[in-house]
């Protein structure tokens, strides 16, 4: 890179980093769909109690349907979600303090309880808040913004609505979503999950070459900003330390071509407003997403899913043994607990210097810098004109040939 070329890359930069924080929310896009429950919490009298976003939400479900409202009433503030239905089959929610009865349709006041039916507050067009909510695969969606929702199949992953099964693993955890965001990728992954117990025995490489991040197309899953390289470095010497990484023992598997999911070939992948990609983990011949969904400053719920694809009986148990035996507990819990470590350093970080930057000196932090450059280009309600002229990069998917049936192996990646 030249120095002219490395003056426009630093200003554009700036400018991608300064719309970053002025105008990505911290606390989450409000207008895309988020996953924030599994529908098993949701059971037909007991409300789930909920913050996303920094606004207090009431999920439950009347006669087979979710609904969301905001989690208080606006006589004096009670929780609805210590509310009760006094009026079986209908789509109504009581405040246990004074009896006041909402329609979950619209949030309309329908009746104060403890002043009768004629009651004189009924005239003054009283209204709780109302949040679209949808379950698609077992998980409840929610969407937060005040404008009408787009469909909610177009803020799902095709691969993940085509799934025979998505399971899920969700904490309330530490940290900031923008941060968890930019974690993924070859920067950290040789590095920080080099001793987990997930890779321990893995012969691992050291560092990544050539790295690119084109947004593609592939396989069955839509167009996904999606981390690539040319190739790697086993080991080097490193002029006045020695030689890293140092091949240990036990280090005896070797690092396999893993098999095209649903099309897609591509190790990590991102897309708007924040989901992550990984094909074949925690196991082989699965999806893997995963979000970050803020609920307050400083926590936010990661929500993890596993899709598989096995539809026979015996492909079936094959997956069952393979995840329960060891990808849910050692790969989505343990291995991803490193990173939830580092998130909250991260956050730490951002807060005590007001910034938390990737830099383009540092190359696999292109992946990082191409994500930010993609979301201001292409996030939902977002157009500045400062990135009109900034391209992010393309390219066209290899074509792959899946496997007819899935991969029956018990390795763990």
């Amino acid at each position: 890179m030249n120095a002219v070329d490395d003056r426009l890359v630093r200003k554009q930069q700036t400018t991608i980093n300064k719309l970053f924080y002025e105008q990505v929310p911290a606390l989450g896009m409000r207008n895309y769909w988020h996953p924030v429950a599994s529908g098993r919490q949701i059971g037909r009298k007991k409300p789930l109690a909920l913050t996303v976003m920094g606004d207090e939400v009431a999920i439950m479900r009347r006669n087979g349907k979710l609904f969301a409202v905001a989690n208080e009433c606006p006589h004096r503030g009670s929780r609805l979600s210590r509310g009760t239905c006094e009026f079986p089959g209908s789509n109504t929610v009581t405040c246990r303090y004074h009896g006041w009865t909402f329609d979950l349709e619209d949030g309309a006041l329908m009746a104060a309880l403890t002043d009768g039916p004629d009651s004189p507050i009924l005239n003054k067009q009283i209204r709780v808040r109302t949040y679209p909510v949808e379950e698609r695969k077992g998980i409840v969606w929610i969407w937060m913004a005040s404008e009408e929702p787009v469909p909610v199949e177009e803020d799902i992953p095709p691969a993940m609505l085509a799934a025979e099964e998505v399971h899920i693993v969700q904490r309330h955890v530490r940290g900031n979503w923008r941060w968890h965001v930019e974690n993924p990728g070859l920067g950290h992954a040789t590095m920080l999950h080099r001793d987990s117990l997930y890779m321990r025995f893995v012969d691992m490489f050291g560092f990544g070459k050539n790295f690119s991040a084109p947004l593609m197309d592939e396989g069955n899953d839509g167009e996904w900003l999606q981390e690539r390289m040319a190739d790697f470095g086993r080991s080097a010497e490193f002029e006045g330390l020695g030689e890293w990484p140092v091949h240990r023992i036990g280090e005896v598997i070797p690092l396999a071509e893993m098999p095209p999911v649903q099309g897609v070939t591509t190790i990590v992948s991102v897309k708007v407003p924040g989901i992550i990609r990984i094909t074949n983990f925690p196991i082989r011949n699965v999806m893997y997403y995963e979000w970050f969904v803020q609920t307050d400053e400083d926590h936010y719920l990661y929500f993890q899913t596993c899709c598989s694809y096995a539809k026979t009986l015996k492909e079936k148990i094959s997956f069952w043994l393979r995840f329960f035996a060891w990808g849910r507990f050692v790969g989505m819990i343990r291995f991803n607990n490193q990173d939830l470590a580092m998130i909250e350093d991260s956050h730490d970080y951002a807060k005590r210097r007001g910034f938390n930057d990737p830099i383009p000196s540092y190359r696999p932090d292109q992946f990082q810098i191409a994500w930010r450059r993609y979301l201001l280009k292409f996030g939902r309600g977002f157009n500045f004109p400062e990135m009109d002229e900034m391209e992010v990069e393309t390219a066209q998917p290899e074509v792959v040939v899946e496997p007819d049936k899935a991969e029956p192996s018990t390795a763990s990646s």
